[in-house]
C-alpha cells in the first residue's frame, strides 16, 4: 500500500509541475486533421476546396452541415432526372449510422456521384456496398511515430501512374474484398494496394479514397501534388447539376457528444432498423476496428491482473526466529575443557564423583556419608544395578579418594564405571 501511494503522489506531482510552466508558443502550427474549407493550417481543406471550384469552373458549391439523411431528403426537392448531383465528403473519420449509410446508397443508386475520402469509415457504410478496408499497419506506424518519405499513385488511362509524394506518415490504407465486376481501380498506395476505387451503383458513382490527407493543404501545396487532386477530379462526371461540400462529418464527434437527450439531428425515430445516433460511443468505434479492439482487451486483462496480484496482503519479512540452546551443556563442555587443559585429573574425579553421589540422593533417596555394604546393597536394590558392577564402582570410588594424583587411564575408567551404572538401571 505504501508503494502504491508513493507511485501515486509521484504521479500527482509530476502533473502539477507540469501544469505550473508556463505555456509556450507554438513551434509548429496545428496537425490536427479538420480538412475544413476555411482552415488554412497543415491539414484544412481551404486549398482542396478553392481548387476543386476553379476545376469545377468556379462553380457555386452549397455547404451542407447536416446528417446525411436530412440532406437527401432536402435534395430530394430540386433533384433532376437528367443531371446528376455531387457531394464531396472529406473528413478524418467517417462514421454513420444506418439511415445516414442507407442515404448515401440511395444517392448514389438514384444517379448521382458521391466522393469520400476518410481514414476511417463505419462498418455499417462499408457492409451496404460489400467492401472492407486495411487499415492496421498504417495505425501501428502511426502510434510509433514513424515518418519516412511517401507518396501515392493515380492510375490514368493513358499512363502507368504517377506518384506524388511528401514527408509524412505512410500511405497504407487500402481497399479490399470488392466486387470487380462493378468497380475500379483509380489510385493506388506505395505499397501497391488500391487505396483510390469507383464503385458503379445504380445509376450513379461512389468514390472512395483511403488517404484524406492526399487533400490536405500540406500535401497539396508541395512540389506538383496539385495535380493529384486534378487527376482524381477529372474521373468525376462533368457538368453536374448540383455540388455540395460536406462539412457535418468533419465535426460529428463533437456534435454528437453533446447531442441533447441522446438524439441527434435528423434521427428518425420512427425507423425500427434504424440504429439510434445515441449508440454512437468511442467504444462502438473501438469494437468497429480488430487492432483498437485488441489492443483495449489486452490493456483491461492486464489492470485486471494489477488489481489482482495487489490485492494480496503486503508485510515485512518476518525474520528466523534460532531455538534456545541448552547452556547448561555448553557451561558444562566449557568446564570439562578447563580442567582438561590444566591435566587435573584428581579434580576431575572428585567434581564426577560429586554429581554421582548428588544423582543417588535425588532420584534413591540414600545418604552417601557413609559407604558402606548395606549402602551398596540397598543402592543396588533401588537401582536394578547388579551388585558386582555397583561394588566395583564404589572401590573405584575408594581409591580415587585414597589416590593423590591420578594418570588419564585410572580417569578413563571411573568415567566408564559410572556410565555403566547410568545404563544398567532401571
Amino acid at each position: 500500500m505504501k508503494t502504491n501511494s508513493l507511485y501515486l503522489l509521484l504521479i500527482l506531482v509530476t502533473l502539477s509541475i507540469g501544469s505550473c510552466k508556463e505555456p509556450r508558443k507554438e513551434l509548429m502550427p496545428s496537425l490536427a486533421e479538420t480538412f475544413q474549407k476555411t482552415d488554412k493550417k497543415p491539414f484544412g481543406g481551404f486549398v482542396a476546396f478553392n481548387r476543386i471550384k476553379e476545376l469545377l469552373d468556379s462553380r457555386f458549391i452549397e455547404t451542407n452541415e447536416d446528417p446525411f439523411d436530412e440532406a437527401w431528403k432536402n435534395m430530394h426537392n430540386y433533384s433532376s432526372s437528367t443531371k446528376h448531383s455531387l457531394y464531396i465528403l472529406l473528413t478524418r473519420n467517417l462514421i454513420t449510422s444506418y439511415s445516414e449509410a442507407d442515404a448515401m446508397i440511395d444517392y448514389v443508386s438514384d444517379g448521382n456521384d458521391l466522393f469520400i475520402a476518410a481514414d476511417y469509415m463505419s462498418v455499417n457504410f462499408l457492409k451496404k456496398i460489400d467492401c472492407w478496408t486495411e487499415r492496421d499497419s498504417e495505425i501501428v506506424t502511426e502510434l510509433a511515430g514513424n515518418m519516412k518519405q511517401t507518396f501515392v499513385k493515380i492510375l490514368n488511362n493513358d499512363l502507368p501512374g504517377d506518384s506524388y509524394r511528401y514527408y509524412y506518415y505512410p500511405f497504407y490504407n487500402s481497399f479490399s474484398h470488392f466486387d470487380s465486376s462493378s468497380t475500379k481501380i483509380l489510385g493506388l498506395n506505395e505499397l501497391g494496394k488500391p487505396n483510390f476505387i469507383v464503385l458503379f451503383i445504380g445509376k450513379g458513382r461512389l468514390y472512395l479514397n483511403s488517404a484524406p490527407r492526399a487533400f490536405s493543404n500540406y500535401f497539396l501545396l508541395k512540389g506538383n501534388n496539385y495535380k493529384y487532386l486534378e487527376n482524381a477530379v477529372s474521373y468525376l462526371r462533368p457538368d453536374p447539376k448540383n455540388i455540395f461540400w460536406d462539412e457535418f462529418y468533419k465535426k460529428q464527434d463533437v456534435r454528437r457528444k453533446h447531442s441533447s437527450g441522446g438524439k441527434a439531428s435528423g434521427s428518425n425515430s420512427g425507423d425500427q432498423n434504424d440504429q439510434s445516433r445515441s449508440d454512437f460511443s468511442s467504444f462502438n468505434v473501438i469494437n468497429s476496428n480488430p487492432a483498437l479492439r485488441a489492443a483495449f482487451w489486452l490493456a483491461l486483462i492486464l489492470l485486471l491482473l494489477y488489481v489482482l496480484f495487489n490485492m494480496k496482503r503486503k508485510q515485512r519479512i518476518i525474520e528466523e526466529k534460532l531455538p534456545n540452546t541448552n547452556t547448561t551443556v555448553v557451561f558444562t563442555e566449557t568446564v570439562g575443557r578447563l580442567y582438561l587443559q590444566k591435566r587435573n585429573n584428581k579434580n576431575i574425579a572428585e567434581k564426577m564423583i560429586t554429581y554421582f553421589y548428588e544423582h543417588i540422593r535425588n532420584n534413591y533417596f540414600l545418604n552417601t556419608t557413609k559407604i558402606n555394604s548395606e549402602f551398596i546393597t540397598s543402592l543396588s536394590r533401588k537401582s536394578g544395578v547388579p551388585d558386582d558392577i555397583t561394588t566395583k564402582l564404589f572401590k573405584t570410588i575408594s581409591l580415587v579418594h585414597d589416590r593423590i594424583d591420578l594418570d588419564d587411564s585410572e580417569l578413563l575408567s571411573l568415567n566408564e564405571q559410572i556410565q555403566n551404572f547410568y545404563k544398567n538401571k532401571y
